[in-house]
């Protein structure tokens, strides 16, 4: 698996990481880990990052598997960016959508209210392992 991205973004104390994208060529799964909460303008780069890596392979023979375990809860007025991204997601057309679901519950719930709204495609799963369990059956 090679690392494509790590994104780091100054926080109040420290930088954090935001986000990373690993692309397994060999297996066909592009995995995403993103955490904490995005400002504007690091949403606007990840997407970036995320639509130049989903170009360079054919995403209609990959897995998507977003690791959400580490977002943490949004205010209400974001919700429509949630439902942009699940939708970015959806129409990238990849073979399998999987979300690992966010830790906090009522980050869990804000995700899956939104992917409910949209009829979103992908699973939720809880874990790393049981993400990577759904693709060996």
């Amino acid at each position: 698996m090679k690392t494509v991205v790590i994104f780091y973004a100054l926080g109040e104390q420290e930088m954090r990481k935001l986000y990373s994208f690993a692309l397994d060529e060999e297996k066909c799964i592009f995995f995403v880990k993103v955490d904490g909460f995005f400002k504007e303008e690091d949403a606007k780069i990840y997407l970036s990052e995320f639509q130049t890596v989903v170009n360079s392979i054919n995403p209609s023979i990959f897995t998507l598997i977003i690791d959400g375990r580490g977002q943490e809860e949004v205010p209400s007025d974001v919700v429509d960016d949630i439902i942009f991204v699940l939708k970015l997601y959806w129409m990238a057309n990849f073979k399998t959508l999987i979300i690992i679901s966010p830790t906090s519950p009522a980050s869990r719930i804000q995700v899956e209210n939104c992917a409910h709204k949209i009829n979103f495609p992908g699973v939720f799963v809880d874990s790393v392992e049981e993400a990577y369990n759904l693709l060996n059956k």
